[in-house]
């Protein structure tokens, strides 16, 4: 049994390099990104979920730049600032 769940930890912890971070905004947001890009879902408008991908894009020096919503999930570009 003790095998089984060592085998079982190792493998979970190897899926766990796909380079995607998610967290929580102030009023539960969920923001999911990987340096590159991030999606914002459940904000309470569009502004909220910019000014919550804004802040994550500032951490890699970059700026959103929205690039499309599906209901409640806005998708963001983070690009280097001109």
């Amino acid at each position: 049994m003790k095998r089984l769940i060592l085998l079982l930890a190792l493998v979970v912890a190897g899926c766990g390099g796909s380079g995607v971070s998610t967290s929580t905004g102030p009023n539960g947001e969920k923001i999911a990104g990987n340096g590159v890009s991030v999606q914002v879902s459940g904000a309470a408008s569009p502004t909220v979920a910019f000014e919550l991908a804004q802040r994550y894009c500032a951490r890699q020096d970059r700026a959103a730049r929205f690039v499309g919503q599906n209901g409640a999930a806005a998708a963001f570009d983070c690009v280097k600032p001109t």
